[in-house]
């Protein structure tokens, strides 16, 4: 709402406006899935006889579900006090922002617990702006460690060639991971 209201205000500000919604949807999608099946709260799912493959694209479409929501509804907003004109919101790099933080955190955090994927990129982010004070420029490993760069840009022929990397990392972690759901064994824990 807040994200609504200063697009609402100012339609130049939609950029900075996604900017928090990147970073919740970092965590949302770092949802994470062994512990809770250990814990038995897929008991029915895992035994019911179905692909467990769907299960899994079924659990990170719930968990990625209320930030892409969120950015659509600021998206719409945008697009209503522009007068249509205003496209940052679904420029090709805000589509490649948003897939990245919906996919990679999700896939990294399968086997983990909830919100660590979201974290450990978080602590990267951290670390290679302070390091590398060259993050200032595009490349490969700025998109990946720094998806918000993309927001508000459509991405041409180079930009494109160097978030490329980024984008086949995010979809082979989420294809290994739905590998990893449909074929693992997951005992449950002992009652404490």
């Amino acid at each position: 709402m807040v994200g609504a209201a200063a697009i609402a205000r100012d339609p130049s500000r939609s950029t900075g406006a996604m900017v928090p919604v990147l970073l919740l949807q970092l965590f949302a999608a770092s949802s994470g899935f062994e512990v809770p099946a250990r814990r038995g709260h897929y008991d029915l799912l895992l035994t019911s006889g179905h692909r467990r493959v769907w299960m899994a694209l079924g659990h990170w479409i719930t968990s990625i579900a209320p930030g892409v929501i969120a950015w659509l509804a600021l998206a719409a907003v945008e697009s209503a006090v522009s007068g249509g004109t205003g496209r940052a919101l679904l420029a090709s790099g805000t589509i490649a922002a948003m897939s990245l933080v919906s996919t990679l955190p999700w896939a990294i955090t399968v086997r983990l617990p909830r919100y660590s994927g979201g974290i450990g990129w978080l602590l990267a982010s951290a670390i290679s702006t302070s390091v590398w004070p060259s993050m200032q420029t595009w490349s490969a490993w700025r998109i990946l460690i720094d998806p918000a760069a993309l927001v508000g840009h459509d991405l041409g022929v180079n930009e494109a060639f160097l978030a490329a990397p980024a984008l086949i990392l995010a979809a082979g972690s989420m294809a290994a991971a739905c590998r990893w759901v449909s074929r693992a064994s997951v005992p449950l824990e002992a009652a404490q």
